[in-house]
This record gives structure tokens, sequence and C-alpha cells, in this order.
């Protein structure tokens, strides 16, 4: 077959470069620092998720995990700062689950939310007072995603989508009745998600196949309402305050780009175009201005812009005097005065933060570092290397504090899940090993995303070929530093980056000397075949279920070959690599058969002794849904690279 010809074409490489790398040294158990900060102070870091301003601009609220409950819940915070109130409670001698897609109501009486019970996408939408107390389950059917809450402008009516074995549906649930069934929005066979109402609560904007619609809230036509020229493409819609346009994003230049369409004529003015990713448009209350997300030249650090919504003038730059990061979700205050965002940089989790809608200095409103001090980590750097055909691979690197360029470190290469990015986000798992004296490098491979269509589009045809090349042509980068022991390296990657390390695993099996894994794909044609046939376990609101990987070119009975030679569960027999192997058993996204298929296969091949295997019952694709969940992974893998890399003061 075409991976085992691969694999005799290839081991060469991977040997000579263990070959160089045993010659430099290493073999002898290596001293680790004595880290800042000991694991009960990571678990002190937290975050903050979706968050919505009150109709007063008094306050914010926000779902955050830095509760006693071990997961998200439902905050309130003065908008000036100060110490948070804790607004959800959880039933009695139940499981706690995230809250997250928080919507407050227009008169700011009630807060929406999404929560589910069973697998992770699988949300419910839930109501409860503004003022804190029990939630009210709105919707119930754990078979389905039901997701998206829109209130009406005048509370009396709630706009979502639910994900059902007949695609995604448009439903509105009358909120003044308690038994209420949910009513479709429209007929037909078309997706149709992610309703907004217009401010009078008249019309219903919409996505549908890739365009904007609307259609009156009471019943009618459904219109398209974007201009001949410019449909297809466009979605994220946000209704101007006067309800006469909408901003949207699309993305046919190859990046996000933002316009503007009037609603009763659909003609588009353009607010961007730019070689930049552009998301998250927000109007201001007076419908002038529009605040929205802008990435950096290089593609891998987000800024706040604010532009003019008439299309006049240039893109301002509010954040461009902070640190390199990633910002989300602007909003304007009701007044116009300030702008509400979400930030987290290479030290920094990520917290709501108010800056001046003129620009100015921002202000930190949550404070989740806990009691890790961000002025002691390491701040990562942009870096780039070739892979084998010259293409420029951007990455982010992490060195140890007091770094000596003339020692020797181990290194974790991050895989990041597809089609991910590695950026200037916060890492909080990666600078736990950095504060053990590793140095983290974490590529993003072609098929990335936050680069443009046009690399991440390069792996179309050949997802797990150049990418492999990609991900490999860190070693050669790695030894060429200098400071790296190139006999202590591991990998670590999730779902998309769980397939790679398995790719990593079958045709470079003597390339690293240990693996941690997470959700990881094995069987490709196994997992076409869950996610289109188990409808209560393995879809997500994005994905509508299909047979077949676009990656590929077709389905697997179509093209049995390709599924067959790019999925690695074929190719055990290769495996030599010591790898630590998580799955939660409520992940929708990676079913936790692909890893028992391939724990079964590692043990009838008589490699059980390279795998250890650990299911989470309680988790999802993330295993981050508690933090309980991150602290066992952390101990785990710290004891299981301490084995593997002959790093044993590290688990000390």
């Amino acid at each position: 077959m075409m991976r085992r010809k691969r694999l005799e074409a290839l081991t060469g490489m991977a040997l000579a470069v263990i070959g160089v790398a045993a010659a430099c040294g290493g073999g002898a158990d290596l001293p680790t620092p004595e880290p800042l900060y000991s694991l009960d102070d990571w678990m002190t870091v937290t975050g903050v998720g979706s968050f919505d301003w009150s109709p007063s601009g008094a306050h914010i609220y926000y779902t955050s995990d830095n509760a006693e409950s071990d997961t998200d819940e439902i905050f309130r915070v003065s908008a000036g700062g100060g110490e948070p109130e804790l607004l959800s409670v959880n039933p009695e001698g139940e499981r706690p689950e995230p809250k997250g897609q928080l919507t407050l109501s227009a008169d700011g009486s009630t807060i929406f939310f999404t929560s589910a019970r069973y697998f992770q996408s699988y949300d419910n939408i839930f109501m409860m007072p503004a003022g804190g107390g029990p939630a009210r389950a709105l919707t119930f059917n754990d078979g389905s995603i039901e997701t998206g809450p829109a209130p009406s402008p005048d509370g009396r009516t709630l706009a979502y989508y639910a994900r059902t074995g007949g695609g995604a549906r448009i439903y509105l649930r009358d909120l003044e009745s308690d038994v209420a069934w949910p009513r479709q929005f429209t007929e037909g066979d078309a997706q149709e998600t992610s309703p907004t109402w217009s401010p009078d609560g008249q019309t219903v904007a919409f996505s549908r196949q890739g365009d904007i619609w609307v259609r009156p809230a009471s019943g009618g036509e459904a219109r398209r309402i974007v201009e001949r020229g410019f449909t297809g493409g466009n979605g994220s819609v946000s209704w101007s305050p006067d309800g006469t346009r909408m901003a949207f994003t699309k993305g046919a230049s190859g990046f996000s780009q933002v316009g503007v369409v009037n609603v009763q004529t659909g003609r588009v003015t353009v607010i961007t175009h730019s070689p930049h990713e552009h998301s998250g448009a927000s109007w201001s209350p007076d419908g002038t201005e529009l605040v929205f997300v802008r990435s950096d030249d290089v593609g891998m650090s987000q800024d706040l812009a604010v532009a003019d919504a008439s299309g006049a003038g240039k893109v301002r730059i509010l954040t461009a005097d902070r640190p390199k990061g990633s910002r989300s979700g602007p909003k304007f205050s009701p007044d116009g005065r300030s702008i509400a965002f979400t930030e987290t940089t290479g030290v920094t989790t990520r917290d709501l933060w108010v800056i001046p809608a003129e620009g100015g200095t921002a202000r930190q409103i949550t404070s989740s570092m806990g009691r890790v001090d961000p002025t002691s980590l390491s701040v990562p750097e942009e870096v780039f290397f070739p892979s084998t055909d010259s293409l420029q691979i951007p990455a982010i690197l992490w060195k140890p504090r007091n770094f000596d360029p003339g020692r020797r470190y181990p290194v974790i290469v991050r895989l990041h899940g597809h089609p991910g990015q590695w950026n200037h986000g916060f890492q909080m798992m990666n600078q736990y090993f950095v504060d053990r004296g590793f140095v983290v490098i974490a590529p993003n491979p072609r098929g990335s995303r936050g680069f443009g269509a046009g690399f991440h589009d390069l792996h179309i045809g050949d997802y797990g070929g150049m990418e492999l090349d990609d991900v490999m042509s860190v070693l050669p980068y790695l030894e060429g530093l200098g400071y790296i022991d190139m006999t202590r390296k591991a990998t670590w990657g999730g779902s998309g980056g769980g397939y790679m390390s398995f790719v990593i695993a079958t045709e470079r099996p003597d390339a690293f000397q240990a693996q941690v894994i997470r959700a990881p794909v094995a069987d490709w044609e196994l997992l076409a075949i869950d996610r289109f046939g188990a409808s209560g376990i393995a879809w997500t609101a994005g994905r509508t279920p299909v047979r077949e990987r676009a990656e590929f070119g077709g389905p697997a009975a179509e093209i049995p070959e390709e599924y067959y030679n790019r999925s690695p569960i074929n190719f055990v027999e290769n495996v030599q690599v010591p790898q630590l192997l998580f799955q939660g058993l409520r992940d929708s996204s990676v079913p936790p058969r692909q890893s028992r298929v391939w724990a079964k296969r590692m043990a009838e091949l008589g490699k059980a002794e390279l795998l250890t295997y650990v299911e989470y019952p309680h988790e999802d694709h993330g295993l981050s849904r508690y933090r309980a969940t991150v602290r066992d992974r952390l101990e785990r893998m710290t004891v299981f690279l301490a084995e593997h890399l002959q790093y044993r003061a590290l688990a000390q």
C-alpha cells in the first residue's frame, strides 16, 4: 500500500535526525529547575467565556470556571471592576454542567444560556433571573442540538436553531407559556442557523446555505438580502440599532472581511478589504461606528479595530499598544463610550477588559490568574521554519525562564486540532511544563486557520500528507537552534493533532521518545460512520452529518484506498514510541471508538506495554470541562514524560 512505501522512503530521514541527536549527548537523567509554581497554584488559573452588558451599562454578565463547581458558571461584575457575584445555581445532587452562550434579555431581567447534559455539543437552552437563582429549561431534547438562543426585543419569544437528522432548522418558542411547543420558522430542506432579531422585533435574519436571509417574524416569504455579485459566503450578522442595515462578514477574498448591507435594497458598503482576518462586528449605539476583531499581519495575534459604518475613513486599531494576544467579542457599552472585550495573551488567561471607544488605556475588569504572576512567565515568540517544499511554517516558541543557550533542554512539540491555530493566547498547560524546564514549540502546518484560505486549503486532497512533512520539518529547525536535547523529544496533540500523532507514530516511528495524545482519529471510515449514523452522539452545532471527508475528495465507498492509507489504525505494527492516550467518553467530535480501536489493535499486536490509555467518563472533546480533569492529566503527563524522557526529577 502507499502508506508502507511512504514509510520506507521516509524512515531513513527520521533515523538520520535521531542518529545525529544521539551523537550530541543525552541519555543520562536530566535535572529539573525548581518550579516557581506548584500544580495547586496552576489550578487557581481560570478564564472568562461569553459575556453581555446590562442595559444600563452598570454591570457585565459573564461565564467563568472560577467557581466551586469546577466548571463554567454565570457571574455579574460592576462595569468598573470589583468583586464578581456568582449568579447561577446548580440543582442539588446533580453534576454541575458548564454554561455558555450567555445572552441577556433586552430589558435586562433574564439571562439565557446553553448547557449540555450528555455529549458536549448537545446543548439545551435555559433561562434564569438576572439577579440569580435556579434556571428553567426551555428545551430538553438531549438527542438533538438546540443552540444559538436569541430572545426577541419584547422578551416574549425565543428564536434558536436545532440540528437534527433532518438538518439544521430554526424554531420560535413562546416564552409566555410553560407548555408551548417550539414552532419551525421556515419550511424546506435548506440548512438554516443563527437567527437574529431586528431591533423592532418584526424581522428575523438568519443564515441559509452560506448567505443572509430575512423573514417577517409573523410569517411570510423569506428573501436573500445581499445584492447580486456579493452573494455566497456571507454570515455573522449584526443589526444596526435602527434596523435599516446589517454588518456581516464575507470570505471571498481569502480572508474574512466586514461589510454593511442595506436591508431594503441589498446594497453593500465595504468596510474592510485587506489580507487580515476580521470577525465579531458590533455596532455603536448611535449606528455610526463598528467595532470588530482584526488579525495582525502575521495572523497569530488579534486586535480590536473601529471603523466608520459608512465606509469612510481608515480602520483604527484600539489595542495597538497592548501585548500580542487573542481578543474577541467586542461590544459597545449602552452609552457608546466604552467597549468591552475579552483578552488573553501568552502570559495571561482570558479576562474581561474595557477600553474607551475613542482609544486609550484598557482597564481590566476580571482577574483570573489566581496565584500565578504573569510577569514571571515565559513570553512566547513567533518563529518560522521551512517545510520540505520551502513553505514557511509559522510557529509559537516558549523558552524556560533564566534561559541559557549553552544548555540542552527537552522539548515538547504541540500539535493542534483541525483546522486550529496556535497563537498568542494563553496556554496554561504549556506554561506548566515550561516552568519545569521544557522548551515548547507549536507549529501551524498547512491547513491551519488564521493565515488566509490559501494556506488553509493547501491540505485539501492530502490531509495527513504534506502536513506531516510540515510538522516533521520542526526537527531540523530544533536541532539547528543548538539548545535542544534531541534525545528528549515528545509530541503532544489532540483531535486532528491526535491524528497527526498517530501518523507520526506509524510513519516516523522513532522520531520521538514519547507521545501525549488526546481524542485522536485512528480510522477515517469508522469516523464517517459514527458522524453520519450516531444521531445522539457525534454531531456538532456547526457540522452537517456527512459520510465523507472533504479533505479526501469523496466517500469511502468511492475511494476506499485513500481512507485506508490515511487511517493509522491500519499500520499499528510500525509503532515503537510510548504513548499516553486520553479520551473523554462524552466526546461528540471524535467518538471514543477511535481511541478504543487503537488500544485494542495495540494489544492484539503485542504492543500494550507501549500504551497507557485513560478514559474520562464525564469529559468531552477538550478534556477541560472540569478543572479536576486538567489536574489529573497534568499529573499523569508529568509522570509519563519523566519516565520516557529520562527526566525523573520532573515527577518529584
